[in-house]
């Protein structure tokens, strides 16, 4: 058990909101991601960039945190010191934000979300069990914090995966029927974009006034205390 991380969530619990975006030249302004890596540091962890570890691809990524965020990392980081950090490993874009190796070699995913409103925007990927999330919000001028396991369950991802199936072979089935009556040679091809989104009004949506949002915050906590 170490505390250093839990002690710098409760830090960031304080914060107020930063846009999702990185420092950019000139004059520093911190965005989110940047915000939180400093109170990181702040903390005694040390900070790293995705190019000071040349053996970890996204795909490592991927398989660690499809696999339940395990031990996949163990060896690919084995000279990532511990208390340190890497800000975006697998590159912008891509989860998690923030890479964390504790003072006690357990690997944790930072995920900042940030936006005007008081939920996420999750566009075409939904919230990772095992994954520690923080959500900035402009309106509220707040931080909270939450695991993926406590806004979405196993049994509601596993339909959305389902149905996701569905689609792709739906969509497969277009193309070969386009293909058998294409006669103009343009090409067209059939897509659906994925996207995900809350709804059904602020007792479930907004994640600063709903009920369990204290109970999201200290499970983040204990989690990141493990």
């Amino acid at each position: 058990m170490c505390e250093k991380l839990a002690q710098a969530g409760k830090d960031i619990l304080g914060m107020g909101y930063y846009k999702n975006d990185n420092a950019r030249s000139g004059d520093y302004i911190a965005g989110h991601e940047d915000a939180v890596a400093d109170v990181l540091k702040e903390h005694g962890f040390i900070g790293f960039e995705q190019g000071d570890f040349k053996g970890l691809k996204r795909k490592h990524l991927k398989q660690w945190w499809e696999a339940g965020f395990g031990d996949q990392l163990d060896d690919i980081l084995k000279d990532m010191p511990e208390g340190s950090f890497i800000l975006q490993p697998g590159g912008t874009q891509s989860f998690p934000d923030i890479l964390v190796k504790d003072f006690n070699s357990k690997f944790y995913a930072l995920e900042c979300k940030s936006g005007k409103g008081t939920h996420p925007m999750w566009n075409d990927s939904t919230p990772k069990h095992g994954a520690v999330y923080i959500m900035s919000s402009k309106k509220t001028d707040q931080t909270t914090l939450f695991l993926g396991d406590d806004v979405i369950t196993k049994e509601e991802q596993s339909v959305i995966d389902r149905y996701n199936g569905l689609f792709e072979n739906l969509k497969r089935q277009c193309e070969v029927e386009m293909g058998k009556v294409s006669s103009k040679n343009r090409g067209w091809l059939y897509s659906h974009r994925r996207q995900f989104f809350q709804q059904g009004g602020a007792d479930k949506t907004n994640y600063f006034t709903h009920p369990d949002r204290q109970g999201c915050e200290q499970r983040a906590l204990e989690y990141l205390n493990l």
